[in-house]
């Protein structure tokens, strides 16, 4: 699309307060408008001017009416003169930038230079549309802490109200009717040991849920387990003292988890406790689940499964290796995790590293240098600019002088506005070279961390750890293929072929 082709609305505003502002009144703010517009051969379609509203929310009349033109595609991009005049909140900016791309409505901002009509002007709205994110993820944060220290005080965050419990002024109030049935609940848990049993018991009773459903093991199992039945709140990890009142004693509560416990224990025996469970993948691009069967002398085999496999007839699946014995796999991977920090392929590792981040070195040398100038030329530009300057304070310059001047301070403006964005862009373009540099001394020590702790962990701190250090591991006929989370590359392995063994 070219310059000539495009219709454009021009969005103006200030509020009551900024109106004597210099740079800021209605009349200067569309006659830089309008002057840029000719300059680009813009065709306009309407001036939309907002006058004393603020820019901390959307709820402004000609603001929808931009929006209307968007939507219905009536123009090809928005023009203002700088971004706060749009909005002042970057949250609102990315969520019209949104809604600009779905209706391929180019956006330009004087000020700030974004012009997505070209490369360095989408080049900006990436780094402003990054910043929107750092500022949702405050407010995220800002949020939690909020909750955390309610939470402490032992106040009830909200959310789908416990059952038991009405509310009044968003606190926990028992109900007298689900009081009832919950304390029914916990003690008749305690007499039979099963949430089956209990909800059978219930629904017999003609005890109903909230809801007016019958109740389930399920729902019965997470009132259970909840500490909000013995006064307290839990938000995350955390445990603390409610203002509210407990529905049960703690020594009920204490027995029934207690109860859980035991259970517990009883059902993990028959758990797989697959170590590589959602990290071992397939070469033929499918994850290989833990299964188990029985050999013909009735002793349970473990093993990893292709989950190509599961819907396949048989024999009719292409996956070449299908299943692999679980332990011995287990062993290989650990074994290899453990010397690696001592074999020959470490050094090459290394020096693969090394490279690398020679490679990233050497482009952030160049960029610097393109940054350098860049900044020269801005100086040059600058020193113009005062040059002009020196003129016009002189004096003895004719009124056609001076326009021509004057004209010619505007282009440098531009020009300063374009280099100041370059200079941005390259300089945000550092710091993402910066972060791809691989830190090979944490990579090592994490290695050498993980051998020392191995021989104490157990399964599960096992587990957890090839869960920190790995994000997957792709399993081959003659290697393995280790993708650690630091690494952009895959550390390859040679390996035995490792198959389903029954006998």
């Amino acid at each position: 699309m070219t310059d000539n082709q495009l219709t454009v609305d021009l969005y103006i505003r200030v509020s009551t307060d900024r109106q004597a502002k210099e740079g800021d009144s209605l009349e200067e703010q569309e006659a830089e408008l309008k002057k840029f517009c000719d300059y680009r051969n813009f065709k306009i379609h309407r001036i939309l001017i907002e006058r004393g509203k603020s820019g901390g929310n959307t709820n402004r009349p000609e603001y929808k009416k931009l929006v209307a033109d968007i939507e219905s595609k009536k123009i090809n991009a928005v023009v203002v003169k700088k971004l706060d005049r749009l909005s002042r909140s970057l949250l609102d900016f990315e969520q019209l930038m949104s809604r600009l791309q779905e209706k391929e409505v180019e956006f330009i901002s004087l000020r700030e230079n974004f012009d997505t009509t070209t490369a360095m002007g989408n080049a900006m709205l990436r780094i402003a549309l990054v910043f929107a994110q750092l500022e949702r993820e405050q407010t995220s944060e800002r949020l939690k802490d909020v909750f955390s220290f309610r939470a402490s005080q032992g106040h009830f965050n909200g959310g789908i109200r416990p059952y038991g419990y009405t509310t009044v002024n968003k606190e926990l109030i028992p109900s007298l009717k689900e009081k009832q049935v919950i304390e029914v609940m916990m003690t008749k848990f305690l007499e039979m040991k099963s949430t089956t049993e209990v909800a059978r018991y219930l629904n017999e009773a003609g005890h109903r849920t909230r809801s007016g459903k019958q109740w389930g093991k399920r729902k019965i199992h997470q009132i259970l387990l909840n500490p909000i039945y013995i006064g307290q709140v839990k938000w995350g990890e955390d445990i603390y003292q409610g203002l509210h009142q407990p529905l049960v004693s703690q020594k009920q509560f204490q027995e029934i988890q207690a109860i859980f416990k035991a259970n517990h224990r009883l059902g993990k025996t028959s758990a797989t406790g697959a170590l590589l469970q959602k990290l071992l993948w397939c070469c033929c691009g499918h994850p290989m689940t833990p299964s188990h069967s029985l050999n013909k002398n009735r002793i349970k085999y473990f093993y990893y499964r292709c989950t190509s496999t599961h819907n396949a007839e048989k024999g009719t699946s292409q996956c070449s290796i299908k299943y692999v014995a679980m332990q011995k796999t287990e062993d290989f991977i650990l074994e290899a995790l453990v010397s690696l920090p001592q074999s020959a392929l470490f050094q090459s590792l290394e020096n693969k590293v090394l490279k690398f981040n020679q490679g990233i070195y050497t482009q952030i040398q160049e960029i610097t240098a393109s940054l350098t100038t860049f900044q020269k030329q801005l100086e040059t530009l600058k020193h113009r600019q005062d040059s002009y300057l020196d003129s016009l304070i002189s004096g003895s310059l004719s009124t056609i002088e001076r326009k021509a001047i004057s004209k010619r301070l505007e282009e440098l403006d531009i020009e300063e506005r374009k280099l100041k964005s370059m200079v941005t862009t390259i300089d945000f373009e550092i710091t993402q070279k910066t972060y791809e540099q691989i830190d090979w001394s944490s990579f090592k020590q994490a290695l050498i961390t993980f051998k020392e702790d191995y021989p104490s962990l157990s399964p599960d701190q096992l587990k957890k750890s090839l869960h920190h250090h790995l994000e997957k591991i792709i399993l081959t006929s003659t290697l393995i293929q280790l993708y650690f989370k630091k690494l952009p590359w895959p550390v390859e392995i040679p390996k035995q072929i490792i198959t389903k063994n029954t006998s």
